[in-house]
């Protein structure tokens, strides 16, 4: 009875870790998707400093994914996208001007697109949304529309393509 009781207590703390290492993993794409959100929202009110300092911050904690942690299939996604990813985060963070740092964000904008959609691991409502004047997009944590290719200029320019609904 006793050597039950030890193999269910070792199964239930081994399952136990796996799903707290994968939370874990997935606690630093969430900290991914609310750093590029940060980005977005910087841009939306033309501040090229802060689009700086938050795209120095994604980039870092895009490197710091515990990409062993990840399930095989996120880890493949992750792997295919991330270079890119960070690729784009350095040349915001690298640029001065918000013309330049706009540019950039529709590039990393389709790659993160892309491995949001591709990956499911949103926990909130994410708005797939598109600017018909300069024919870019932006993931958005908000349905309303808040253009970070116009800031103040035309914040309200757009609409929502697609809901990427919570998983």
């Amino acid at each position: 009875m006793k050597v039950l009781i030890f193999i269910f207590v070792f199964a239930v703390g081994g399952l136990l870790q796996i799903t707290f290492a994968q939370d874990t993993s997935t606690q630093y794409l969430e900290q991914v998707i609310t750093d590029y959100i940060n980005v977005k929202n910087a841009l939306t009110i033309d501040r090229a400093d802060s689009v700086s300092a938050y795209a120095k911050i994604l980039s870092a904690d895009i490197q710091n994914v515990p990409m062993k942690k990840l399930s095989s299939d996120i880890h493949k996604i992750w792997d295919q996208h991330y270079k890119e990813l960070v690729n784009h985060a350095n040349k915001i963070e690298n640029s001065t001007s918000l013309k330049d740092q706009r540019k950039h964000f529709a590039d990393l904008s389709s790659d993160f697109y892309k491995i949001i959609k591709l990956m499911e691991i949103n926990k909130v409502d994410l708005y797939y949304q598109y600017c018909p004047m300069k024919h870019v997009y932006w993931v958005s944590e908000k349905s309303q529309i808040s253009n970070p290719y116009f800031g103040k200029q035309m914040p309200a320019c757009g609409l929502t393509k697609e809901t990427l609904k919570a998983k």
